[in-house]
C-alpha cells in the first residue's frame, strides 16, 4: 500500500452515537435462526448458545448456524456499500480532539494483503452457571456452550494502524507501551450509546498476535450475527474485545471509555456484590486474555446411554495469549484418579506459531456406572491449570473450575 497516498486522505469527523432509550429499540429486523440449534437465554437481544453435544461433534470449525450468539441489542441491517471505517488518533490529553480518517469497504477489502486466521472465541461468561449456583450474578446464565471456532479473514490491524494513522511499527516504541486501541460498533445497545471496547495498543501491534479486521467468516461474507459487513478479531482474548458491526478505530492513551470496558467484563473481588458494586469498577482491571478452560461436552448431565458399549467422551480445551493446551486429564471416580485422553486435536497458526484455535479431546471409557462422577481438567503450554473449584464473582465471569458430569446413565449388556 501507498502510505504517502494515504496520508493524503482528508480528515473527516465521524458520526456520533446517541443512546436509545430501551422502547426505542427495534428488534423486528433481526435475521432468522435455526433455533433448534440452541439453548436460547434471550430473544430480545438475542443469546443463545449451543447445545453441547452439536457443538462438538461438528468439528473443529464450528459452522456459522451452530456458532454461539451474544448480543447486547438489535442487529444493525448495514448496507455494506454505504459503511464507512473511521480511524482516529487522539494526543495524550484526552481534551485534545482526535484527528480522523475514513474508508469505505472497497479500502478495506482491497489495500492489504487478506491474512486467514483460525480462532476461538469465548465469551466471558461461559460457564456463569456454576458461579450462579453459588450466589447471586450479574448477567445472562450460561451454561458451557459459550464458545466456538471458525476462520476468520480480513486485514491486520498493525497494516491499517501504520498506514492510516501513522502508528510506529517498533514494539519498544513508548506509544505501543502505553496506549490503547478502542473500537465502537455501528449499533444499538441497552447499557450505551453503542458497543464498544478496547485491547493494548501493543497487542494491536504485535505481527505475532493476528489481530484482523475480519470481514469473512469460514470463507464466506460475515453475517448480521455475526457481525456483517465488519468486526475485529481478537484471537486469545475474552470474546467481548471481538467488537462486530465495526465503525470506529480510535488509538488513545487511555482504555475505552464504553460501558463495555469500564463497567463490565471485570473479575470483581469476592465481598462486591449489588449493594456495593459502583464502588469497585474503577480499581478492577479490565479482562484480556482467556484463562484455561475444559468441558466435557458429551455425554451430558442425567443422560442416558442405549448402549453397553465403551462410551467416547468429548470435549474441547482452550488457553488464552496464543498458549496451546498441553494435557487434558479425565476421572470417572470424581477426581480421586486420573487418566490422560486419549486424543487432543490443536492446531496452531501456520504463520505465526500460536494456538488461537481450540482443542477437541476424546477419551474412551470401558463403562459408565450410575455412581460416577466424570470430571475433566486442562493444563496450557505455561503450565496453567484449572482450580478444583468455582471461584465466585459478581459478574459471573471467567469460571474455569474443574468440569463435572454426574448421573450419566448406560443401560447393561442386554441377555442373550
Amino acid at each position: 500500500m501507498n502510505t504517502q497516498q494515504n496520508n493524503t486522505l482528508e480528515c473527516v469527523r465521524p458520526p456520533v452515537h446517541e443512546k436509545k432509550e430501551l422502547c426505542d429499540l427495534d428488534y423486528s429486523q433481526d435475521p432468522p435462526r435455526i433455533l433448534s440449534n440452541y439453548l436460547v437465554h434471550a430473544p430480545k437481544p438475542f443469546n443463545a448458545e449451543p447445545h453441547l453435544p452439536l457443538l462438538v461433534n461438528a468439528g473443529l470449525i464450528t459452522p456459522t448456524d451452530v456458532f454461539f450468539k451474544r448480543n447486547h441489542g438489535p442487529i444493525p441491517d448495514i448496507r455494506l456499500e454505504d459503511h464507512q471505517v473511521y480511524i482516529g488518533v487522539q494526543g495524550r490529553s484526552e481534551s485534545q480532539p482526535a484527528e480522523w480518517k475514513a474508508l469505505n469497504m472497497h479500502d478495506i477489502m482491497t489495500r492489504w494483503p487478506k491474512a486467514t486466521i483460525t480462532a476461538s472465541l469465548q465469551c466471558a461468561g461461559n460457564r456463569r452457571e456454576g458461579l450462579a449456583q453459588l450466589k447471586e450474578v450479574k448477567g445472562v446464565i450460561w451454561k458451557a456452550g459459550t464458545i466456538s471456532n471458525a476462520v476468520w479473514s480480513g486485514p491486520r490491524l498493525c497494516d491499517i494502524l501504520k498506514d492510516i494513522a501513522g502508528v510506529p511499527q517498533d514494539l519498544h516504541n513508548e506509544m505501543i507501551r502505553n496506549y490503547h486501541v478502542s473500537f465502537e460498533a455501528d449499533d444499538h445497545v441497552k447499557e450505551d450509546a453503542c458497543y464498544g471496547s478496547s485491547i493494548p495498543l501493543r497487542k494491536a501491534m504485535d505481527p505475532l498476535g493476528d489481530v484482523i479486521i475480519a470481514y469473512e467468516m469460514n470463507g464466506q461474507p460475515l453475517t448480521r450475527d455475526h457481525g456483517f459487513p465488519l468486526r475485529v478479531i481478537v484471537p486469545g482474548y475474552i470474546g467481548a474485545r471481538s467488537v462486530k458491526f465495526l465503525q470506529k478505530i480510535l488509538v488513545q492513551p487511555q482504555e475505552s471509555t464504553s460501558f463495555f470496558q469500564r463497567r463490565d467484563y471485570k473479575i470483581l473481588p469476592p465481598w462486591i456484590d449489588s449493594s456495593n458494586v459502583d464502588t469497585a469498577w474503577d480499581t478492577t482491571v479490565s479482562l484480556g486474555e482467556m484463562n484455561v478452560q475444559c468441558v466435557i461436552c458429551t455425554p451430558m448431565e442425567k443422560e442416558i446411554i442405549l448402549c453397553p458399549k465403551p462410551v467416547t467422551v468429548k470435549g474441547y480445551a482452550i488457553s488464552g495469549g496464543g498458549r496451546a493446551i498441553y494435557r487434558v486429564e479425565l476421572s470417572v471416580d470424581g477426581g480421586k484418579t486420573w487418566e490422560p485422553v486419549d486424543k487432543i486435536e490443536q492446531t496452531p497458526d501456520k504463520i505465526s506459531g500460536m494456538y488461537w484455535a481450540w482443542a477437541l479431546w476424546e477419551k474412551k471409557v470401558p463403562k459408565i456406572l450410575t455412581t460416577s462422577e466424570l470430571v475433566v481438567r486442562a493444563y496450557d503450554s505455561s503450565g496453567n491449570m484449572q482450580p478444583e473449584f468455582p471461584i465466585w464473582n459478581y459478574r459471573g465471569v471467567m469460571n474455569n473450575a474443574w468440569f463435572r458430569v454426574n448421573n450419566v446413565t448406560q443401560m447393561p449388556q442386554p441377555n442373550m
